[in-house]
């Protein structure tokens, strides 16, 4: 039977390894992670869940490797959650592309509730958008074409290209701006 020493024990055993392999651990889902934040994110929910099993973790001999698994098993659920999205036809844009839109609308785009409403209520109003201009806007943001890239790749001009995306912000701006007043 497992004693509150052994919990104590396994407690102080994760500090420790956090404060030693943190640097390490970082580096690795940095290199795997979309991001920064997705990083360090995916690393303080292994040690999260380290912490609260650690009455369990007291008899594993590997916590280090245990704790990689935890990262590594939590980044694949993102991928897994990203790519079913991707799947079911969602749209993951930019922060840039997302504060231009909220800003156009007249929000303030560093606003983070707005900012978690707004993912959603754009993803919709994109999918609503002409073909021409809905291309544009996600050839761009998601893809990260320049204008004269876009314009090769289709042989439309250049300016036809930034008046369709100029558009598709606007509109864009629109359905939030309807949006916000439904909510």
């Amino acid at each position: 039977m497992k004693t509150n020493q052994d919990a104590v024990s396994a407690r102080s055993e994760i500090e420790r390894t956090y404060r030693e392999r943190r640097g390490g651990f970082l580096a690795w889902a940095r290199a795997h992670a979309p991001d920064l934040a997705t990083a360090e994110d995916v690393l303080q929910d292994a040690f999260m869940k380290a912490l609260a099993n650690a009455n369990a973790l007291s008899i594993v001999e590997d916590l280090a490797g245990w704790i990689f698994t935890a990262m590594r098993n939590r980044l694949a659920d993102l991928w897994r959650r990203k790519a079913a999205r991707r799947r079911a036809g969602a749209t993951e844009l930019p922060e840039k592309t997302l504060v231009e839109i909220a800003a156009a609308a007249g929000f303030d785009p560093h606003d983070e509730l707005v900012r978690g409403e707004l993912a959603g209520a754009i993803e919709m109003a994109i999918n609503a958008l002409p073909a021409p201009q809905r291309e544009v806007l996600l050839a761009q943001a998601v893809e990260g074409l320049t204008f004269r890239e876009l314009a090769e790749r289709t042989g439309v001009s250049i300016d036809t290209l930034m008046a369709r995306k100029r558009y598709a912000v606007k509109k864009l701006a629109a359905a939030l701006i309807e949006w916000y007043d439904f909510e």
